[in-house]
């Protein structure tokens, strides 16, 4: 295999036989001169085809110890699974799970709500859900949520590529809407144009996917976190400025306002999208 771009010193872009492009990970297979043959491939532990790109930056962020122990229970679970699984789901997930453990250790809690409906039309895929999160809470030494397995569950529902997912997704023109007019409200206050390309933005993308599809089946996230909220919003104005005009709008989408929970969610998730955004724009290195 050629080895020809690093992404850092265990992961890097290479070239297979049959020159398909995969992502490779190995230790020290980064850390060559870029580009060079790869002659012994017993160095690969994993590679991945059908990567979108704006995944790349995403892996000098995440810790190697999340991300390899949830590429092994993802390769787990597509083995239960029946249904074929879009490839980016492990970088979409250990993405998750990194920011939810960060959350976590900084005492940033926020009670996501459980999902019993989703539960019932997809018993099995739950079942594999609290498997994750029940491995994640004991090998990463945190006590994740219940409501961190819907979130797991519903990552699991948009990577199925088979037929059996059209019922949940049947709301995307809807979220498709609010995802762009929640997105011109943060440009419009921030006088900022976020780039749609960006591993930063299409992130902020899928939270804000589920929090819609949350709001659509009326489950409401736990008022339980004032405290933090009233934190974030002394910390963090501008930011509380901004999503106060998105949770207006939100009331003309769902005829009833956000819970302290919703708002703080929407606090953590925009100010990250805000911050990262603005680092990349400046070229320094945002704080984790």
């Amino acid at each position: 295999m050629k080895i020809i771009k690093k992404i850092n010193n265990n992961v890097a872009i290479g070239l297979d036989g049959h020159g398909r492009e995969a992502i490779v990970f190995g230790k020290g297979i980064g850390f060559e001169k870029m580009p060079y043959e790869l002659k012994d491939l017993s160095k690969i532990d994993r590679t991945y085809y059908d990567i979108d790109e704006r995944y790349l930056g995403m892996l000098n962020e995440i810790d190697e110890k999340i991300f390899s122990l949830v590429a092994r229970m993802c390769d787990i679970a597509n083995h239960r699974m029946k249904e074929n699984l879009n490839p980016n789901l492990v970088f979409i997930l250990a993405d998750h799970i990194s920011f939810a453990v960060t959350r976590y250790q900084k005492g940033m809690n926020v009670t996501l709500p459980y999902s019993y409906e989703l539960e019932y039309e997809y018993p099995e895929i739950t079942k594999i859900a609290k498997w994750f999160i029940k491995n994640i809470n004991e090998k990463l030494k945190v006590h994740l949520d219940k409501g961190e397995v819907t979130s797991v569950t519903m990552h699991f529902i948009n990577a199925m590529e088979g037929s059996s997912k059209q019922t949940y997704t049947k709301t995307t023109d809807k979220t498709s809407r609010i995802i762009h007019n929640v997105t011109k409200i943060i440009e419009d206050y921030f006088k900022i144009i976020l780039d749609k390309r960006s591993f930063n933005y299409f992130r902020f993308k899928n939270h804000l996917k589920y929090f819609v599809q949350r709001k659509e089946r009326n489950e409401e996230f736990k008022d339980s976190n004032l405290d933090l909220y009233e934190s974030m919003k002394e910390n963090y104005p501008e930011t509380y400025a901004c999503v106060s005009k998105i949770e207006d709008y939100l009331f003309e989408e769902f005829k009833e306002k956000c819970t302290h929970e919703e708002l703080l969610y929407l606090m953590i998730h925009v100010n990250r999208l805000y911050t990262k955004e603005d680092c990349n724009r400046k070229g320094i290195t945002p704080e984790k």
